[in-house]
């Protein structure tokens, strides 16, 4: 197949870290032997410089990065500003198209955002339009951009979903789309690149320390990604360091902080073999990459009990708990921490259980998905 990819959400070297997930499942198509295209609007506001003679990683695709006059998100007399900025990219995706004579078979839009473009920058193609879905509680909000019925008519132009969980499935049958269009594949880990290096030889690496028990947190540092109570529930556990991998406003300090840093992709698995578990109380989630990455580096979970993340763990190696009390997250920390033999069982739990989320298999799903509904 021909596959033209519409996503905002793509790696670029501005921007390593932003949308690796999207990268390496797209990168994945093009191993199947598929034709891919991806087109990446670029804000002029937020992402003024681009270098156009090096690409993001070992990229099997062609890239198009065309720029567009972003706005801000406020509603104005019933009217919000965002969708300045989505007019710029649908005819900065219709520009591309046209200029570069692109073909294809089939549309693969990343998020819904990006799906709204693709239904009004290529709908006079006349090819079917697929949507990744994995982002829950932004569903309602994105939905307020527009009124209902318009709403409603994009996504009965949208001819199939892959959401990453029965959460979101469900979101999207009450919003009117029939399950037959639906397709659930959560999120998915290259095991080619997260799997358990040396831990000490990690801990040297980065600097360590090598007689502490390590957690480590990846994410954005914002509220409702939890690294604050994590910070909080441990400030009485002695023995215990914490590795912050992101970046946000969120200011973590701490006598117990070892290591906080925003990093590129290639070195989070790394990062995650320097440590002994992983902790994320999250208030909401889609289907979390992160989660997958630290359980593919064999780590006890330490996250939030809610329905996304009971859909990827498993209590074999995994702890959920309120996101929000402190002294819940401590116990569950404790149990690990004070308990060896535990722990090295949940972290041989986790490394098995990863197997049922490899990425090329979540590809051939995907792929076999649309193939299926091409031939209807």
């Amino acid at each position: 197949m021909k596959i033209l990819v519409v996503s905002g959400n793509y790696p670029s070297l501005k921007t390593p870290s932003r949308g690796v997930f999207v990268y390496n499942l797209i990168q994945q198509f093009a191993k199947l032997g598929h034709t891919v295209n991806i087109i990446s609007p670029q804000g002029l506001i937020s992402n003024i410089y681009f270098n156009k003679n090096k690409e993001y990683g070992e990229e099997l695709g062609t890239v198009y990065r065309p720029k567009f006059l972003n706005a801000s998100q406020k509603f104005i007399f019933g009217f919000n500003t965002y969708r300045i900025g989505e007019l710029g990219q649908i005819k900065a995706v219709r520009r591309i198209v046209k200029k570069h004579k692109i073909e294809f078979d089939v549309v693969y839009a990343h998020f819904l955002a990006s799906a709204f473009i693709a239904v009004e920058a290529l709908s006079e193609y006349n090819k079917p339009i697929y949507a990744a879905i994995g982002e829950y509680n932004n569903l309602e909000v994105r939905k307020a951009f527009y009124s209902s019925a318009y709403f409603s008519s994009i996504l009965g132009k949208i001819n199939g979903f892959i959401a990453v969980s029965p959460q979101i499935r469900d979101r999207l049958i009450k919003y009117g789309v029939k399950e037959n269009k639906i397709i659930i594949k959560p999120n998915a880990v290259n095991l080619d690149i997260f799997y358990p290096r040396d831990k000490l030889k990690m801990r040297s690496k980065y600097g360590l320390p090598k007689d502490k028990i390590l957690a480590i947190f990846v994410g954005r540092f914002i509220e409702n990604k939890g690294p604050k109570m994590l910070l909080n529930a441990t400030q009485n556990l002695e023995g215990l360091g914490l590795i912050f991998v992101g970046g946000g406003p969120q200011i973590l300090e701490g006598n117990n902080v070892v290591f906080k840093d925003s990093v590129i992709s290639e070195k989070v698995p790394e990062l995650l073999s320097a440590a002994d578990l992983f902790v994320l109380p999250t208030w909401h989630e889609g289907s979390c990459n992160a989660i997958v990455e630290a359980m593919a580096c064999g780590l006890p979970i330490v996250s939030s009990d809610i329905p996304e993340i009971h859909f990827q763990c498993d209590p074999s190696f995994s702890i959920l708990v309120n996101p929000l009390d402190i002294k819940a997250i401590e116990s569950a920390i404790k149990s690990v921490v004070n308990n060896e033999g535990r722990r090295g069982e949940m972290s041989k739990n986790a490394l098995e259980y990863s197997k049922n989320f490899e990425i090329s298999e979540r590809a051939i799903g995907i792929l076999n998905f649309i193939q299926g509904k091409l031939e209807e």
